[in-house]
Order: C-alpha cells, then structure tokens, then sequence
C-alpha cells in the first residue's frame, strides 16, 4: 500500500505541499515538512536522520522521519504525517507497520522509538494498538514516548 521514497526532485515539492488539519497544526502535534527535511539537512554528515515521502503509487500522501541510533541500537519514528487529504484511509496505520516490518528485518536495532505530542491520542492509540507500550513523558517536549522491543 505505502512505499517510502527518497525525496527528490520529482516528489520535493509535493512533499512540502503536504498539510494536517487545521486542528492538527494549531495543536502543534508535528513540525511543518520543511523543518523536518531542514534537520534531516542540518544532521547530514551524522548519516542518520532519513526523510522519505510516502507514496501510494504515484501519489504523496505523507512524510516520514526515520532515526537511526546504531550505537543504542534503536531505531525512532522522529515524525511522521498524513496528509489531510488522506487521514482515514489506513495510511498512518501502513506508515507504521511498515517501519515495524523493517525494525524487525534489520539486525542493528532492538528497540523501535515513537513518540507523540500530549493530546494526539489518535496517534497514541494507533501505537498501542500495533504493540508499542508507554516508556517515558519527555516534559521537555510535551510528548509521550512509546517503545517497541525486538521479537525473539
């Protein structure tokens, strides 16, 4: 259903199209796209911060942030979004089971990292119910974190 892709020349600007609802955005629960692909920029050398548009088919319908931390062997969703346009359609759901599929798959990692803003319970429900469980409140940030341990 979801494939991440590279952003490029040919996606760019529909990346940066991309908008959550105007609910969504006066809650602040994600960074806008361009401040996303700004930090992945910014930690470019590090070689571990990966924006990807998510495309069904031809079309962009949201925006991931992956993190890689090789060291501590975790793997974090930094952020992740569905276009307005798309919300209610299965998409969030395959963003995540996607990322899940490939946490499992490589062997670097054994935690899996998500967190969200206070007051997306939309996305903290949606964690829970693929097996993420509650770790830490990051105070500092207003967000909740949420794990998920490598199956053996």
């Amino acid at each position: 259903m979801v494939e991440f892709v590279e952003i490029n020349e040919e996606n760019y600007e529909a990346v940066l199209k991309l908008k959550v609802t105007d609910e969504q955005n006066q809650a602040k629960f994600i960074a806008p796209n361009v401040r996303s692909i700004a930090d992945a920029y910014l930690y470019r050398k590090a070689g571990d911060v990966f924006p990807y548009a998510v495309q069904d088919g031809d079309k962009v319908v949201g925006f991931i942030l992956l993190d890689e931390d090789e060291e501590e062997k975790e793997l974090m969703i930094w952020r992740m979004m569905v276009d307005k346009d798309y919300q209610g359609k299965g998409y969030g759901k395959a963003i995540v089971e996607k990322v899940i599929e490939q946490f499992e798959a490589d062997s670097r990692f054994d935690v899996l990292i998500a967190d969200y803003v206070k007051g997306n319970d939309v996305m903290g429900r949606l964690l829970e119910s693929l097996g993420f469980e509650y770790g830490e409140f990051d105070e500092e940030n207003n967000e909740y974190v949420m794990k998920m341990e490598k199956k053996n």
